[in-house]
């Protein structure tokens, strides 16, 4: 009797195990993502529901979705680099909702919770236990601490997720040809916000089948069969979003701005080279920074190189591990990776980090006691950080303004005076030439290719002549410009296609105020716009 007992609880054991298992990620697939909404809400919401007013890429590019709104293209009426994807995005969203300034940040709380329901799904398939919410636990501090910033590359990062996870059941089932040509339709769709990531995802999961043919000794035609269907359903999808786009430019013109620029002319910028980690750093501010961004900037790239040693040591030794999962992680990480290395900044690093909090808590995992003690102390840390940051977002003294794009909170003083004196001197549906994230706040309409020019090569001198023939045209009657005299001496610095510009803006207006933050309103001469207000 005691033999039966207790065979029959072995053989029940493995049963109740994964019952439970399956109980805690559901239970975590629910309360992480909730979680992670709420203090990303937190941080871009003043309670009840007052935005907090963005001065970082997200404005841009919802600005952007603003012009198509109002009828204007992608490259031929205003100056864009990367695939229309997010432009497209916030022109659905402003089309159905309102050009509101909630969109964007709630947006930004949208995708960071997905990326941790994404994340924990794929932890589920190769982690067991409480380190399956470890990947989220370091996601809502540490990674988020600079990430929130709703531009491409989050878009195109969590689509790269998703044709992950598509191809993590054809790493269990024999990789159907079917999940392959889905994994290459969210390939296209993924270089439709950024055509550096599409095609670096597209690389990695092609090298990924060409390993798995050689581990599974596959017939070469399978392979080649496989390759097709990936790049072949990545090509379609990516034409089908932007062969509009290469129709109405030629195919030249396209190649020139959105391949040929961002190799050659958008690494001028100071902030996109090699010395972009510094600035970046600079620019964050409090004691956090100290913890974050090394966290961030030195776990990414270093993870994934520790895990393919580790992989290449013990694959044959431990045969139980998922290693096809384990494997298809860190080369997705990787070509994320890759994708932003030559411009780092910590939200881009961010973007690319999520399968690598994965292999971190994998890792971690191997290590038994001292794996689980830092694993412990780690989770406990960042999630200190992401209750510390709301907590401190809500108790900051705000500056609210009631915009035409609605309510705002703006925490900087000088930029505050900029938006409410502009504001009071401007209409909405006016004429207007400037500092970008001015416009959709004050619905503004922005005839001009470009916002306000600087003295690097990235303003391309046919971007300036058409700027000044928009401007001319529309007679624009105020321009909000940062002057660019004070750049002098830094690294790229060049004004010589800026001359044009400098010329018929001193022939045509005249600086009437200059604002603390550093900024310059100019007044057309022939305009009495400010001077009949009282």
């Amino acid at each position: 009797m005691g033999e039966v007992i207790t065979a029959t609880t072995y053989l029940d054991h493995p049963s109740q195990i994964e019952s439970t298992s399956g109980m805690r990620l559901r239970w975590l697939v629910a309360v992480a993502p909730s979680f992670t909404f709420a203090t990303c809400y937190l941080r871009e919401f003043v309670l009840p529901h007052a935005p907090v007013m963005s001065w970082n890429d997200q404005m841009l590019f919802a600005s952007n979705g603003a012009r198509i709104v109002a009828g204007q293209m992608p490259y031929r009426d205003y100056f864009q680099f990367v695939t229309p994807g997010t432009d497209l995005v916030y022109a659905f969203l402003f089309r159905h909702l309102g050009l509101l300034l909630w969109i964007p940040n709630a947006l930004m709380a949208c995708l960071a919770s997905t990326a941790v329901l994404l994340m924990t799904l794929a932890a589920g398939k190769v982690l067991r236990g409480s380190f399956v919410a470890l990947p989220a636990a370091l996601t809502v501090g540490f990674v988020l601490f600079g990430g929130l910033d709703a531009t491409h590359h989050w878009f195109s990062g969590l689509i790269a997720l998703i044709a992950m996870l598509v191809l993590f059941h054809g790493s269990q089932d024999g990789s159907q040809d079917w999940r392959i040509a889905l994994a290459g339709a969210l390939c296209g769709l993924a270089a439709s916000f950024t055509q550096s990531k599409g095609a670096s995802i597209t690389a990695g999961f092609l090298a990924y089948l060409f390993w798995q043919s050689i581990d599974e000794k596959q017939k070469a035609n399978v392979l080649w069969r496989r390759a097709i269907l990936l790049c072949g359903a990545a090509l379609i999808i990516f034409l089908a979003i932007n062969g509009p786009y290469i129709q109405a430019m030629g195919i030249k013109e396209w190649i020139k701005w959105v391949v040929v620029f961002p190799l050659r002319y958008y690494p001028t910028l100071p902030a996109q080279t090699w010395r972009s980690p510094l600035d970046d750093f600079r620019h964050q501010t409090g004691f956090l920074r100290w913890i974050c961004i090394p966290f961030v900037y030195l776990t990414v790239p270093l993870v994934y190189l520790v895990f393919l040693r580790v992989m290449y040591r013990r694959r044959r030794i431990e045969p139980d591990q998922p290693w096809n999962q384990l494997l298809l992680l860190a080369i997705t990480g990787l070509a994320m990776f890759l994708a932003v290395a030559p411009c780092l900044s910590v939200m881009r690093v961010s973007c690319a980090s999520f399968p690598g909090m994965i292999l971190l808590a994998w890792l971690l995992n191997r290590w038994g006691k001292k794996g689980r003690v830092t694993g412990g102390a780690l989770a406990a840390l960042s999630l200190a950080i992401a209750v510390y940051l709301p907590l401190r977002n809500q108790t900051m003294h705000w500056h609210y303004l009631d915009l035409p794009a609605g309510r705002t909170a703006i925490l900087d003083p000088n930029r505050y005076e900029v938006y409410r004196s502009m504001a009071e001197n401007t209409h909405p549906g006016q004429m207007y030439f400037g500092v970008g994230p001015l416009a959709l706040p004050l619905w503004l309409q922005t005839p001009a290719p470009i916002a306000s020019p600087v003295p690097y090569e990235y303003d391309r001198p046919e971007h300036i002549a058409a700027s000044i023939a928009a401007i001319e045209t529309n007679r624009v009657p105020l321009l909000l410009l940062k002057p660019y005299r004070y750049l002098a001496g830094t690294w790229g610095y060049t004004d010589n296609h800026l001359r044009p510009f400098q010329a018929y803006l001193d022939q045509h207006y005249r600086c009437i105020k200059t604002f603390p933050a550093g900024f310059e309103l100019w007044q057309r001469r022939d305009s009495s716009q400010l001077d009949s207000k009282p």
